[in-house]
């Protein structure tokens, strides 16, 4: 790089940008000890799962209905087997709620990625296609982390 104002403008922006980073890693590194810490029942994590993803209206269709209990099946599922590698934690919850996010939840694949549903799921997830939800599911479970 040549030493231009500009070049130290760059340096300076990427020494900020650099900070920022550290700063958000320090502090996501404190909230995952804090749900580690937080033990969850999972009573509770069901009611984060129905925050997340609400039971259709009871008027709503058969298809609707089985394909929300499939995917709190699922949900619960992936819980039990995060909280026995994990123990019964937020942390396991999240862990659980990112796996689904990002690797469960049904795609359906278009364009160029029509058929290669790997592909998909790689992309969405380096896009951020889930983010969203998994934000979400941070926040809510931050809200039962004991002080």
């Amino acid at each position: 790089m040549r030493h231009t104002r500009s070049g130290r403008d760059r340096i300076a922006e990427a020494r900020r940008t650099l900070g920022l980073s550290v700063s958000y890693f320090d502090r996501f590194a404190v909230e995952q000890e804090a749900l580690a810490r937080t033990d969850l029942a999972l009573a509770e994590y069901r009611r984060v799962v129905d925050d997340l993803w609400p039971a259709p209206a009871d008027d709503a269709s058969t298809r609707a209905k089985n394909w929300h209990q499939r995917r709190t099946d699922e949900l619960v599922g992936l819980y039990a087997a995060n909280a026995a590698r994990l123990g019964a934690t937020a942390y396991a919850a999240e862990r659980a709620l990112t796996e689904y996010a990002d690797w469960r939840q049904v795609i359906r694949p278009t364009g160029s990625l029509r058929g290669n549903n790997l592909a998909a799921r790689a992309t969405a997830v380096l896009e951020g296609g889930n983010d969203a939800v998994k934000s979400r599911a941070h926040q809510r479970l931050l809200t039962l982390v004991r002080r």
